[in-house]
């Protein structure tokens, strides 16, 4: 007889994951390879573009003359301000709004690198959509405040010159691994990530219920010596027959 295949009674199917959860790839798999390599390149990028935010990104002279011997004028750009001022005057300061975009496109790339180095971003429903969208838009301001900084030089002539200062170079740098994540992780999500191996499970391969097994038929024991005798008799047995009469002469 087959024995029984499972013990205890039968707890049903588990319930199944919510909808979007994807397993945590292994740490050999492709897919995880690119999340690590994502999540590297973004911490890069933000910290180089919040960095630059906050450092000169160019800085402007007129001269009086083009033989450039006696300046007139300043202006100094950055993400968060533009200065401006003649020679023996005041400073005057405006805001720029440039390093808005910077600071929060640098925030999401960090906290977008923190569940891919970690492993969480594929079991959430939008953590490969937030990896993609992070890493898209340091790029995008990246390149925009390095775009704007370089259109100053458009104004050079000869009484003009332009500099570019550390923060032009911190931002040109960061457009570069926020480039390398924005292929990274749009590479990841059309590469599905592989299971671990380990127990089938039933929202992955539904398995048909099976029929309960019959439990296993008693063997029949052997006959025992008291068994085999025959009962005793509660009564004694009738009476033999009489023997027969000898023949009369």
């Amino acid at each position: 007889m087959t024995e029984p295949t499972q013990s205890g009674p039968y707890a049903g199917h588990p319930a199944p994951p919510h909808p979007g959860y994807r397993p945590t790839a292994p740490p050999g798999d492709p897919a995880a390879v690119l999340d690590r390599v994502s999540g590297s390149l973004l911490v890069l990028g933000a910290l180089l573009a919040i960095g630059g935010s906050f450092a000169t990104l160019d800085t402007s002279v007129q001269y009086l003359s083009e033989e450039r011997d006696e300046p007139i004028y300043h202006n100094v750009a950055k993400a968060w301000s533009y200065s401006s001022w003649a020679t023996g005057e005041e400073t005057t300061t405006v805001t720029q709004f440039s390093g808005i975009p910077l600071l929060i496109g640098g925030l999401l790339a960090v906290a977008a690198a923190v569940l891919l180095l970690t492993g969480r971003s594929r079991r959430l429903p939008l953590g490969p959509a937030l990896a993609v969208g992070s890493a898209v838009l340091l790029l995008g301001t990246t390149l925009m405040v390095v775009t704007d900084a370089f259109n100053d030089t458009q104004w050079d002539t000869g009484e003009r010159t332009t500099t570019y200062g550390a923060g032009f170079y911190l931002l040109t740098v960061a457009c570069l691994p926020a480039l390398g994540a924005t292929v990274t992780t749009v590479l990841a999500t059309r590469r599905p990530a592989a299971t671990s191996p380990g127990p089938a499970r039933s929202w992955q391969s539904p398995q048909p219920p099976q029929p309960p097994q019959p439990w296993q038929t008693p063997q029949p024991q052997p006959a025992q010596p008291w068994q085999a005798a025959p009962a005793p008799q509660p009564y004694p047995p009738d009476r033999p027959p009489a023997p027969p009469a000898p023949p009369q002469g």
